[in-house]
């Protein structure tokens, strides 16, 4: 099966290559807050027909509105601002570019209260290539060694991965990880693109997503975007990583796949609805080398029956988002994520463990209170008990030891207050995160073994585990509560090269079953614009 995956991509890359006709350049913004907010604020308006949800944004989708001169009344923010982070602007008289960049990253900050200090180091090249005014090749090759705060260190000793960016290998200063991605982009035409990657996805429209967020390590994935009249239909092709309980080599470690669509309508000038659906399963097990099944390739939302059909049990989702833009600047959105669920014990009302589900409703305001290019958020996420979770681990909503939703995982309560705001090449951003989550119980019995009470908030345990089968609350288990206020100014130093001087300050305060743990950490450095990092969970 995985050689007919592979045969398949291959398929795509020659269709891809044969049909090199009519079409505009097909760039993908960077998934950067910094760049995917300023571009909500001025296309997210109504009688539009963006389409917010599916990130990373594809050039033409900005390209809709000249929302550059528009929007930022400066030369800062030209037409070089987003495009142009990583390449020179393109000439129609030029086939083929090339161009090469250095890339990097070094930060540091220290503990408040300690003496501790960490440090973030990274050092690559930007390639990229662009064919044409269709087809975009983008490969960031990226290596690095950072220490981190000491509760991040203890995230990355438990789940021996550097939260979002790869496997940790210890080294002097902390840890050794890569975190390369790449991609080639085409459109054939304006209605279809077609994108080969390793990297991440964002599927949302608030600071988190319950379908599918970017917070996990890259993956190798095949997306196919296509847009017709008000309608925006994605298939998204992946392939992941189970290292769940494993200590072998990278190598060594369980392949699994997933199968996503998202069909988006924008059914008039102020609603927006839209269709998720995600199947993960096993490449292989003790009988069966599965790999990527073929069947699964069908195009078409819904798969469920596609899954009964060859007899499997998979890890299916499926899902609903809708939002209402309710006057100029102010905009209510939500998501509902259904994993599994019996109608009757529902209406039972009994708490039982396999009616699970993750809902988020959030109410954004662009140019709030009339100050140009200010957005203000206010976000609440909810995930059940067990939710993402399977009876099988290997099938679990996850990737690298890391969950493709939530980075919390499942059995929570979140609240999120966020601002951002944008002049010339300066980026302000602050946010406040409160979540209340229970969380399993870990301890050694008489015997000296361990032992784990599974209350639902580790969606990598098996269901078979759960301690209840009915009674199931939001929160049971040991009561984890958390408090994070993050502030960062960020400068633009080169648009060409994606470069930029940061400062921050985090406050965190943690509360685990009235064992507290209060501390602060500024940061300050300088780094190419890649990826988000996300230290809050």
């Amino acid at each position: 099966m995985t050689s007919r995956f592979t045969s398949y991509i291959a398929l795509v890359g020659v269709i891809v290559y044969t049909f090199m006709a009519n079409g505009q350049n097909r760039q993908l913004a960077p998934l950067l807050h910094e760049v995917s907010h300023p571009l909500q604020n001025i296309l997210d308006t109504i009688g539009t027909d963006f389409h917010p949800t599916v990130q990373p944004y594809l050039e033409r989708d900005v390209n809709k509105a000249d929302w550059f001169r528009k929007t930022f009344e400066t030369d800062y923010f030209t037409d070089k601002f987003i495009f142009q982070l990583k390449l020179n602007k393109k000439s129609e008289k030029t086939p083929i570019k090339l161009s090469a960049l250095p890339i990097g990253q070094i930060s540091g900050g220290f503990e408040g209260g300690s003496s501790r200090t960490f440090l973030q180091t990274g050092i690559g090249v930007n390639l990229s290539a662009m064919v044409g005014s269709k087809l975009d090749v983008n490969i960031n090759i990226l290596s690095s060694n950072s220490s981190f705060p000491l509760y991040v260190e203890n995230y990355i000793f438990n789940n021996k991965i550097v939260p979002g960016q790869g496997w940790a290998n210890p080294s002097d200063l902390g840890y050794f990880y890569n975190n390369s991605t790449g991609y080639v982009s085409y459109s054939p035409g304006k209605y279809f693109n077609v994108t080969v990657g390793y990297g991440k996805n964002f599927w949302g429209e608030g600071y988190r997503s319950m379908m599918l967020s970017d917070a996990a390590y890259n993956y190798g994935y095949l997306r196919l975007t296509t847009n017709i009249w008000k309608i925006q239909y994605t298939n998204l092709f992946t392939s992941f990583r189970d290292i769940y309980n494993r200590s072998d080599a990278p190598g060594q470690f369980n392949n699994k796949y997933g199968s996503f669509h998202y069909l988006s309508l924008n059914l008039t000038k102020r609603w927006n609805i839209g269709l998720f659906e995600g199947i993960i399963w096993q490449g292989s097990d003790s009988l069966i080398n599965r790999g990527f099944d073929i069947q699964y390739l069908n195009p078409i939302i819904f798969l469920r029956p596609v899954e009964y059909s060859i007899g499997s049990a998979d890890n299916a989702l499926l899902g609903m988002t809708m939002s209402y833009r309710i006057i100029k600047g102010i905009k209510a959105y939500g998501q509902f994520i259904l994993d599994e669920f019996l109608l009757r014990e529902i209406r039972n009302n009994n708490g039982w463990w396999g009616n699970k589900f993750a809902t988020q409703l959030g109410l954004k305001y662009y140019n709030a209170f009339n100050i140009e290019r200010l957005t203000l958020l206010t976000e609440w996420n909810l995930s059940r008990p067990y939710m993402y979770s399977h009876d099988n681990p290997v099938q679990a909503y996850g990737h690298w030891n890391e969950p493709l939703a939530h980075p919390s995982g499942a059995n929570f309560n979140e609240y999120i207050i966020a601002g951002n705001y944008y002049i010339n090449h300066f980026v302000f951003q602050l946010r406040y995160n409160y979540l209340d989550q229970g969380i399993d119980r870990v301890f050694n019995n008489v015997d000296g073994e361990t032992e784990v009470l599974n209350y639902g908030s580790n969606i990598f345990r098996s269901n078979d585990t759960r301690v209840n089968d009915f009674n199931n609350t939001i929160g049971q288990g040991i009561n984890r509560q958390m408090h994070t206020t993050f502030l960062k100014a960020s400068w633009l130093v080169s648009t060409k090269a994606n470069l930029w001087l940061e400062a921050s300050f985090t406050w965190r305060y943690e509360n685990v079953d009235s064992s507290e743990n209060n501390l602060f950490f500024p940061t300050i450095g300088i780094r190419t614009g890649l990826y988000n990092q996300y230290w809050d969970f």
